[in-house]
């Protein structure tokens, strides 16, 4: 069942609030086993929004909206749903009875335009708001449904959960899951990770995808199944290939990120660690800290030159990373070197790396490398 996504407000499209609905939808729906092959946001405009709802039944099967159906005069998502329906609005008398009597203020009468949270198209089913005043919209047009929910996160979530999805798997009818496996990798970038993988991006059940963050590359693995256990058997063949393929360029997978694991580590040797930070200003540091259990093996954090500067934190292992190398000469060099180096008390590793970009990409960069220099030399691997 293919489920398109509409996201309304002008504030979506000029920056001001960072469409995080969207991803919550998206990873509901695909949790469901649902397609969502589009999502598209279009701004507080009447003429707009009906274009997008009716291009969206066109090539979907459900369409669900979040915002637009609050109180005031830009919140058009109700008026659109009326035109793309055929229908005229109409009150829930008592949803509009309850407004009143839970924000009429002492010794007044409620706003007018408060009301509107009360209105809906003619023949819709409202959805409960556990979490918000303004109901939700459920309406059936030729065959196919759309759901209106509000854009307040909370209020949306919670009316998803609810009300939404649950006439979703009635209306999909045989249910299906999608699961998901992420492989984390450092030490190559995309293009040769592509290259060592070329062959398994033909499969689309599981399917094989790449996302880049950082100086890494994951590598994620979906099924969709009828259950969760066959997904997960479906998963597992092509996870051992990669893992077969890639060595130990795999280093965790789904939440084991770099810090968790060095955090583990250190925990598990009963190590405590401590960084001094030129180029990186203390991020190292900050990412370890701010790990789960973190605290319980963080020794401090120098940065010379800067307000936390100070001699080496006394730990059983030290990270240092060096100032940023020489400015790039024009016409010549385009990246700055970066030296670092984990000593442990076993081992110590030490390497220097090219960074391009400016200063805020390269701190980022170098944080990761460090990390990353600082789980090998924890593995006792010398030789990356």
């Amino acid at each position: 069942m293919i489920i398109e996504v509409i996201a309304v407000g002008t504030e979506l499209l000029i920056g001001q609030i960072v469409n995080s609905n969207a991803a919550v939808i998206g990873s509901r729906l695909a949790e469901d086993g649902f397609d969502a092959h589009y999502q598209v946001t279009v701004g507080d405009n009447l003429a707009r929004l009906v274009a997008a709802i009716e291009v969206a039944l066109a090539r979907s099967d459900a369409v669900l909206i979040t915002g637009g159906i609050g109180p005031t005069r830009d919140d058009l998502t109700r008026e659109a749903l009326c035109q793309v329906g055929g229908r005229v609005m109409v009150r829930e008398q008592a949803h509009a009875a309850w407004i009143k009597d839970r924000l009429r203020p002492r010794g007044g009468e409620v706003n007018p335009t408060v009301l509107r949270m009360a209105d809906l198209p003619e023949g819709s089913l409202p959805l409960a708001n556990p979490n918000g005043v303004a109901l939700g919209v459920a309406m059936e047009v030729e065959g196919k449904w759309i759901f209106a929910v509000p854009g307040v996160p909370a209020e949306m979530r919670a009316m998803l959960d609810e009300e939404v999805l649950p006439r979703l798997r009635g209306l999909g009818g045989e249910s299906n899951v999608l699961r998901s496996r992420v492989l984390r990798t450092w030490g190559l970038g995309e293009s040769r990770i592509a290259e060592a993988l070329d062959d398994l991006f033909e499969s689309t059940n599981p399917s094989v995808a790449f996302l880049v963050s950082d100086m890494e590359v994951k590598v994620r693995i979906t099924a969709k199944a009828a259950n969760e256990k066959a997904a997960e058997a479906a998963i597992g063949p092509v996870e051992a290939e990669i893992r077969e393929r890639l060595g130990d360029l795999v280093f965790g997978a789904d939440e084991e990120t770099v810090e968790r694991l060095v955090v583990d580590r250190l925990a598990g040797s009963g190590w405590s660690l401590g960084t001094v930070e030129r180029a990186t200003m203390g991020q190292v540091g900050v990412r370890i800290a701010g790990a789960e259990r973190g605290a319980e093996v963080f020794g401090g954090t120098v940065v010379p030159g800067g307000s936390c500067a100070g001699p080496p934190p006394s730990t059983d292992v030290l990270v240092e990373v060096g100032p940023i190398g020489a400015d790039p000469e024009p016409g010549r060099r385009t990246t700055r070197q970066v030296a670092m180096t984990v000593t442990t008390p076993l081992t110590q590793v030490s390497r220097s790396f090219d960074f391009g970009g400016d200063d805020e990409r390269l701190r980022s960069f170098a944080t990761i490398a460090a990390l990353h220099l600082l789980r090998v030399a924890l593995e006792g691997d010398t030789g990356r």
